[in-house]
């Protein structure tokens, strides 16, 4: 599975690692496998810096409406994406800043700072 998905449910955390080939439908599954879930108050980290082929600019407009036509009136958590340059880098700005009415976003180029970030988060929303 080009996209592997691990839940820490006492920290409150999310990471998402996008790994090989993948498609439009393996990120639609992983929307899905979120909101199954029940973490989108979660903080997450995506991992999407090291995919063989990044999704193209249509691909990422494409998750945002998905996420943005969710009719969840649930907070959502602060989302990290980590990046290497080019096409997935330009792709997680499209995304942060279609979505970025829904929760606070930020892109980075390091794993390190990324997860600093979130740590600094307000810290989870939603119920205990």
């Amino acid at each position: 599975m080009p996209i592997h998905i691990d839940v820490f449910h006492p920290s409150r955390l999310v990471i998402a690692v996008v790994r090989g080939t993948f498609t439009a439908d393996d990120v639609r599954d992983a929307v899905h496998q979120f909101l199954a879930s029940d973490v989108v108050h979660y903080r997450k980290l995506i991992d999407i810096a090291s995919p063989t082929t990044p999704m193209d600019k249509a691909g990422a407009q494409a998750m945002a409406n998905l996420v943005l036509a969710q009719n969840d009136d649930r907070p959502r958590g602060p989302l990290a994406f980590v990046v290497s340059p080019g096409q997935a880098a330009e792709n997680a700005e499209t995304f942060a800043k279609l979505t970025a009415g829904e929760r606070t976003v930020k892109v980075f180029q390091s794993l390190h700072e990324a997860r600093k970030w979130l740590d600094e988060q307000s810290g989870p929303v939603g119920p205990r």
